[in-house]
């Protein structure tokens, strides 16, 4: 398997040399995983109950969805389980290619109490570890808990965890990967859109439509909604050059502009809006992710930074323009939507340090006659 590992792949040297090692070692993992399995591994058609374990933010959850119906057809004798902490969780908990979603961070709960959840909706007897990122430790865990097969890509090392290989193709954006992943588990080609897939409640709807009444949003100027924060601590656009691309934008006097968040997030919006000079909304954690994504298909397009808004945006099928965040790769974190347009500079790996010069060549002005085209696009598509 050493020939598989893609050193491109890594960031740091020293992850690239750890997965060197653990091919080495690659029989003697393989030996431990045998031993906390009850019986060995099977093929697919066997399979029966499935679980999807990964990175657990609502953009890793919803780049799963686009592939999730030919998973099912694939193997259709299995029923499909994911878990996930909230809020990510959310937008797969009424996804119905799925039985079942388990609010839980296999990664990082006990193993205790993970072995307790899962029996409550097991016994599984396959585990598809789906990030590409760090991933060993949801095959290490998935191991520990005795499921006799674990699905994982082998670009990084680690095999001896795994049971079905899937070879990666690097680099593509995020979405593609499952895509590949669930094309060589089925043996079947998928070239189904890569567009997230949100199944709202009625409840949803409602609670987003009464959100718009309230906000006397009907009938109105047509709405921007614009995030500016984010859980990564580097490679984010600073919340002064959004609060310039909106302000820009409100002199236009075309749009009305929201600003939106999680319920923490509302100081640093109320800073972009008094940076901006706007009288705008600020929506904090005010609706639940499902009918956020509700909110915002009625908008005439977003703004937003690589988080999962952007991607919930794709899902409601608004154009989104995005600030790509400059320390990952560019092609994982890029386009894949035809209605979204990334605005960084094609640059990625860029250390901290050095963030501030990239980001200064982003133009609050481009910013906007970016959005602008992707609304107009879309008018005349319809």
């Amino acid at each position: 398997m050493l020939s598989r590992i893609n050193r491109r792949a890594f960031q740091k040297p020293q992850n690239y040399w750890l997965a060197i090692a653990s091919e080495l070692l690659r029989p003697a993992l393989a030996g431990i995983a045998r031993q906390w399995c009850s019986g060995p591994s099977t093929p697919s058609a066997s399979w029966r109950r499935g679980l999807l374990v990964g990175a657990n933010h609502i953009g890793d959850c919803l780049h799963l969805t686009a592939s999730l119906p030919a998973l099912r057809a694939g193997l259709p004798e299995c029923e499909w389980f994911c878990a996930a902490p909230p809020p990510a969780c959310e937008v797969l908990e009424t996804n119905p290619h799925l039985r079942g979603c388990l609010r839980l961070d296999v990664g990082a709960a006990s193993i205790e109490r993970t072995r307790a959840e899962l029996a409550a909706a097991g016994p599984f007897d396959v585990g598809i570890a789906y990030s590409n990122i760090a991933f060993w430790r949801d095959l290490l865990r998935l191991a520990r808990l005795g499921i006799p097969n674990r699905v994982g890509y082998v670009h990084k090392g680690f095999s001896g965890f795994i049971t079905h290989p899937v070879a990666l193709r690097h680099p593509q954006p995020f979405p593609f990967y499952f895509r590949d992943l669930v094309s060589q588990l089925t043996g079947r080609p998928v070239d189904a859109p890569l567009r997230p897939q949100v199944f709202p409640t009625d409840a949803d709807r409602r609670a987003a439509a009464e959100c718009w009444a309230g906000l006397g949003l009907a009938n109105g100027l047509p709405v921007v909604m614009c995030f500016c924060t984010s859980r990564q601590t580097s490679g984010v656009w600073p919340p002064e050059q959004f609060a310039e691309t909106l302000r820009l934008l409100n002199q236009l006097g075309r749009h009305r502009i929201v600003l939106g968040g999680a319920a923490a997030d509302r100081e640093a919006l109320e800073r972009v809006r008094a940076l901006a000079g706007l009288d705008c909304t600020v929506l904090a954690g005010d609706l639940p992710v499902r009918a956020l994504g509700c909110f915002m298909e009625p908008c005439a397009g977003v703004i937003a930074p690589d988080t999962g808004t952007r991607h919930l945006a794709n899902a409601a099928d608004v154009p989104v323009v995005f600030v790509r965040n400059l320390y990952v790769n560019r092609v994982e974190s890029g386009a894949y939507c035809p209605t979204e347009c990334d605005v960084a500079p094609p640059v990625e790996f860029v250390p901290p340090a050095e963030q501030a010069r990239w980001f200064a060549q982003i133009q609050p002005a481009a910013v906007v006659e970016a959005l602008l085209r992707l609304i107009e696009a879309r008018r005349l598509s319809r």
